[in-house]
């Protein structure tokens, strides 16, 4: 197996896809689940759909072109989340075969490869979730086009100042799609102070080309007279660090299993038998600087769940082709191919379909059972938002971390305005409200309470 993408030959790189194709399949076909993260960004696409702004007629910290994407995405597919997985299919394979492309084109291997594409590809089959379109995987597209340019940079040294734009603006694009890849900057500055010549000038100028996006974006929304929106919705509230564990660190680590000790033993094999050269071990060095920062982009991350640890991929998918380059014997270099290979694809498959009951996926998805309502318009005022499966959202109010501290609070005139506003504009048919914050804000707006009645935990709106 390893022989076969050992070869320099693009045409492989179709036998990847044929691959990947057929090892997916089982999780496409029998894998009928919704999580979390998949029903909030349909959500956002719909809200979106329907005229409102992001950040002011939608309450989420979703990074502004994810949003747009999000948008494009259900103006093309609707609810279909099975389209949605076939384009994320697409963009693993594409990054799959760039980081082949990556590696061959930096010359950091003694001899070009696309061993990297096909251990990238299995590395994403540690989970399913990792074939999810999530905002995570849109971003680490641009999050690769930095790397290269960084490794770039190493290989030539030279003055020109492309590739230092290429890095600040690779990186600050995938920080508008999930915030949390900002922290790859501190990577980039590290990396370039280490190992290439750059001067102040220089530095300044990746710092420049990072804030330039942002400071774009911003121009935007100021336009719009939403600056205070954004800023507040996603700069602050991704800069809280107040992030969701979608799935326990148990079930991570069981799924990351052989990835991890095969990481060990490579820095082993690496440590005892490699001979690199002076530019190889300093790519290598690099590598080891963007995995340790991976590991706060984990700590920073909106929604940790295995689809957060694609950060990992392409630095492994290199640690790991130098280790099958260093062993001699080919019987050794099949015997761990072949553990490789059936340790992931096996334990994905297991816990998946609930076989390992140490891997927890339970967490992440929503209840498709809950059928109470259809097709109305509903406010969820709790964290849960499964009841929103088969009805669609209505208010601004998506992402409870940040609308919960405007219904706690009703003392304030702001958060009773914005609550009035959101009812008139968009009123909801049905309020579920498990907790009773709502009926201080109706006290304060007899018009929109008179157009309710309260049933148990829920209103209903008797003008419907």
């Amino acid at each position: 197996m390893i022989g076969y993408f050992r070869i320099n030959d693009p045409y492989r790189l179709v036998g990847l896809f044929i691959l990947l194709l057929v090892l997916y399949l089982p999780f496409a076909l029998f894998g009928d689940t919704v999580t979390i993260p998949e029903l909030r960004n349909l959500l956002l696409g719909e809200k979106l759909n329907e005229g409102f702004r992001m950040y002011q007629g939608v309450i989420d910290d979703t990074g502004p072109l994810a949003a747009w994407a999000h948008e494009v995405f259900d103006t093309l597919f609707g609810r279909s989340t099975a389209a949605r997985h076939v384009l994320a299919f697409i963009v693993i394979f594409l990054q799959c075969a760039y980081v082949g492309l990556i590696f061959i084109s930096r010359r950091v291997f003694t001899e070009s490869t696309y061993v990297p594409s096909f251990l990238c590809g299995l590395l994403f089959l540690t989970s399913y979730d990792n074939f999810v379109l999530s905002n995570e995987l849109m971003g680490s597209v641009f999050l690769l086009l930095g790397l290269h340019n960084l490794f770039r940079e190493i290989e030539f040294r030279h003055e020109s100042d492309e590739g230092i734009l290429g890095v600040g603006l690779s990186i600050s694009i995938a920080s508008l799609f999930a915030f949390s890849f900002a922290v790859y900057i501190v990577a980039a500055i590290v990396i370039l102070v280490l190992f290439t010549r750059s001067d102040a000038r220089r530095f300044v100028l990746l710092i420049f080309s990072f804030l330039l996006p942002h400071l774009l974006t911003l121009s935007v929304y100021f336009v719009n007279g939403s600056t205070a929106a954004i800023w507040e919705n996603f700069y602050l509230a991704n800069l809280s660090f107040a992030g969701t564990a979608l799935m326990d660190t148990r079930s991570l680590l069981t799924l990351a299993a052989v990835p991890i000790f095969y990481f060990v033993v490579s820095m082993i094999m690496l440590n005892r038998d490699a001979r690199l050269s002076k530019y190889q071990s300093q790519i290598l060095q690099a590598t080891m600087i963007w995995l340790i920062v991976s590991v706060f982009f984990l700590l920073s991350a909106r929604d940790l769940r295995p689809q957060s640890l694609i950060v990992f991929f392409p630095a492994l998918s290199f640690l790991f082709t130098h280790f099958f380059l260093v062993i001699r014997r080919v019987r050794f270099i099949r015997i761990n191919a072949w553990v490789f290979f059936l340790g992931i694809i096996s334990i994905s498959y297991l816990a998946r379909f609930g076989k390992i009951h140490a891997v927890n996926y339970s967490t992440m998805w929503i209840d498709t059972s809950v059928d109470e309502f259809n097709g109305k318009r509903l406010l969820v005022l709790d964290k849960s938002i499964d009841a929103y499966y088969r009805n669609q959202l209505a208010t601004p109010f998506l992402e409870w971390r940040l609308s919960e501290p405007i219904f706690r609070h009703p003392e304030y005139y702001e958060n009773v305005t914005l609550v009035y506003e959101a009812f008139t504009n968009d009123p909801p048919e049905v309020v579920l409200d498990p907790h009773n914050l709502l009926a201080p804000f109706l006290r304060r707006m007899p018009q929109i309470e008179q157009a309710y009645t309260r049933r148990g935990t829920r209103y209903i709106r008797i003008n419907n």
